[in-house]
């Protein structure tokens, strides 16, 4: 008889866990919630046109290679002073402050090649976090900074006797494609060129229509651009002049 009564108790028990809805939390087991990490306040610098820039936060140097975004994280609630660089043969530069916000404040930067300026639109600047006034007051949205636009440095140009050199270097190559390799390098040394320099490496090449290409190329490496004229005079035909003057126009 006990058999019995054991027997159904088991049952009854068994039949009671099984009507329990499937998948119910055990109230035993601790659930650890996934850690997500949380935002932080951020810059963003954005160009508005091709133009690739550096930028310097509080001094310090952010990007050591050129790009058109730069996204800065990490940051407190503190105003930010942000330089930004035109990477340039003029490296103008402009500076502002900003306060980084979770959801990103973004300055947008632009380079006016007609009027050779260099254009910084802050987003708008927040008041101190402090003010418990108005947490969320904003002050008035600030316009698009054109001034002051400054040169960092008077931009050193390569050494004439470097130029001496590469010159006799290309000389010394047979075909205009190697010619081409080459001085397509010494554009992308990072000091920028006289107009007379650019004349006398374009004058190394043996057909004109390698050194239209190379003159076309070499225009936004040119540290007196208003000169050009000096470096096109290497030409020999009006029509290869014209060509790269167009082409000098298209990028106005």
């Amino acid at each position: 008889m006990k058999r019995i009564a054991l027997l159904f108790l088991s049952l009854t028990v068994a039949c009671m866990l099984y009507a329990q809805p499937h998948g119910k939390p055990n109230p035993f087991h601790k659930h650890k919630p996934d850690i997500k990490p949380l935002p932080t306040p951020t810059i963003i610098v954005q160009a508005q046109n091709a133009e690739s820039f550096y930028v310097y936060l509080n001094g310090d140097l952010v990007n050591e290679v050129p790009r058109t975004q730069v996204v800065i994280d990490r940051l407190d609630n503190n105003p930010q002073e942000v330089i930004i660089v035109l990477n340039h043969p003029v490296r103008k530069a402009a500076a502002v402050d900003v306060y980084p916000e979770i959801a990103g404040s973004t300055v947008y930067v632009e380079y006016n090649r007609p009027t050779d300026q260099l254009l910084i639109t802050p987003p708008p600047t927040q008041l101190p976090r402090h003010n418990t006034h108005h947490p969320r007051a904003h002050h008035p949205q600030q316009p698009t900074i054109t001034q002051p636009v400054v040169v960092i440095e008077e931009p050193q140009t390569a050494s004439d006797e470097w130029v001496n050199e590469m010159v006799g270097i290309l000389k010394s190559q047979s075909f205009d494609s190697e010619k081409s390799a080459t001085a397509q390098g010494l554009l992308n040394n990072g000091l920028p060129f006289t107009s007379n320099q650019i004349a006398r490496i374009a004058g190394t090449f043996t057909f004109s229509s390698a050194t239209v290409e190379f003159l076309k190329s070499a225009y936004t490496h040119c540290i007196d651009p208003q000169n050009y004229e000096r470096a096109l005079a290497v030409l020999t035909f009006s029509s290869d002049r014209e060509s790269v003057r167009t082409y000098i126009n298209s990028l106005q």
